[in-house]
C-alpha cells in the first residue's frame, strides 16, 4: 500500500531515509541485541498509531488466517505482534549483518532438511530456493554462506532508496548477490544461465507483483500466486526447494528446507505441473503461518488487493 499524496510520499521518504540508517548505526553500537528489539517495538507501536490504514489491512489479513472477525481481540493481538516482529527482523538483519557470520549461525537452534538441499545441489541443475515474506528470510544468506554456498536473490527494490541501499550492502556482506526486478516482469535469461551453471537462485513466492499469477486456495479463499519461479523451474529442470526461516520466543532462529519439487512432463503438461507445484508450496506456507501467524508480513489487503480490482 502506498500513499497517493506526493507530499506524504516525500515525508515518508525522509522518515525512512533517517530511521533505517539510525537502525543500522545502532545495531552496530548496541551492547545488547535485546535493546534493539525494545527500540523496534517502540517504533512499531508509533507506526501503527500514525498509519492506521496499514493496521486495518493487517487486521483483515490476520482475520482471514485465524478464521475470526477482524474485531476479535486475538486478531488485534496477533496483528500488532506481526508489526513488532517485522521491525525486530530488520534489527536482527542489521545486527547480524554487521558481525561475524558465526554469531548468526550460533543462533540457529534447528536446521531441518539440509540433506534434502544438498541432494538437490548435487543433482547439478541448480536450485530455486523459494521462500516468502515470513520470519527472517534475509538471514538465510548467512546460513548458506557459513556452508560455503552463495545465492543469487531476485527481489523487488524497496520504494525507499535509503532502505534498499542498506539492505543491498548487508546482503553483499553476507555473500548474497541481488538481482533486482521492477515488478513488471524480467528477463529469465540471466536466471536460466545461473541455474544451468549449478547456482542457487532465491525467489519470493507469495507476492504476485506482475498480476498474472495462478489462483490457488489459501486459508479458505482463492488468491493468485506468482508463476515466475515455476515457469523457470519447468524451463530449466531445476528443482524448487522451499526455504523458511522463523524466530522463536527466545530470539533463536529455525530453518527448514522442504522436499525438492520437480516439474516433469512436456510443454503441454506444464500448466498442470505448475499448479500442482504451487499447491504444494502454498500448503507448506499455510502450515508455516498457522504455526507462526505473526511472522508472515503483509501490509496490504492480500485477498482483496485493490490493484486487482
Amino acid at each position: 500500500m502506498q500513499s497517493d499524496s506526493r507530499l506524504l510520499g516525500l515525508a515518508y521518504g525522509a522518515v525512512f531515509g533517517s530511521l533505517f540508517p539510525l537502525f543500522f548505526f545502532a545495531a552496530r553500537s548496541f551492547a545488547r541485541r535485546s535493546r534493539g528489539h525494545e527500540i523496534a517495538d517502540q517504533v512499531a507501536n508509533a507506526f501503527l498509531a500514525l498509519r492506521p490504514k496499514y493496521l486495518e489491512a493487517v487486521l483483515g489479513n490476520t482475520a482471514q488466517v485465524l478464521g475470526l472477525p477482524a474485531s476479535h481481540p486475538e486478531v488485534e493481538r496477533v496483528s500488532r505482534d506481526m508489526v513488532r516482529q517485522h521491525a525486530r527482523a530488520w534489527v536482527d538483519f542489521f545486527w547480524f549483518g554487521q558481525r561475524d557470520p558465526g554469531e548468526a549461525l550460533a543462533q540457529f537452534a534447528s536446521i531441518e532438511g539440509l540433506a534434502r538441499l544438498d541432494g538437490a545441489i548435487a543433482d547439478g541443475r541448480g536450485v530455486i530456493l523459494l521462500t516468502a515474506h515470513a520470519g527472517n528470510y534475509e538471514l538465510g544468506g548467512l546460513l548458506l554462506r557459513g556452508r560455503g554456498l552463495r545465492i543469487h536473490t531476485v527481489y523487488k527494490p524497496d520504494r525507499f532508496e535509503a532502505v534498499e541501499r542498506l539492505r543491498e550492502r548487508l546482503r553483499s556482506q553476507g555473500g548474497v548477490i541481488g538481482l533486482p526486478v521492477d515488478g513488471l516482469g524480467f528477463s529469465t535469461l540471466p536466471l536460466v544461465k545461473l541455474l544451468r551453471e549449478g547456482e542457487l537462485v532465491g525467489m519470493q513466492g507469495d507476492r504476485d507483483f506482475s498480476l498474472n499469477g495462478v489462483a490457488v486456495p489459501f486459508f479458505g479463499r482463492e488468491v493468485p500466486f506468482p508463476r515466475g519461479p515455476w515457469e523457470l523451474a519447468a524451463m530449466t529442470g531445476a528443482p524448487i526447494v522451499t526455504s523458511f526461516f522463523t524466530t522463536d520466543e527466545a530470539g533463536r532462529f529455525h530453518a527448514r528446507f522442504g522436499e525438492p519439487i520437480h516439474l516433469r512432463g512436456g510443454r503441454g503438461e506444464r500448466l498442470a505441473e505448475i499448479e500442482a507445484g504451487l499447491r504444494a508450496y502454498v500448503a507448506d506456507l499455510e502450515a508455516l503461518i498457522r504455526r507462526h501467524p505473526s511472522q508472515w508480513y503483509c501490509f496490504y489487503p492480500f485477498w482483496d488487493d485493490p490493484l486487482r480490482i
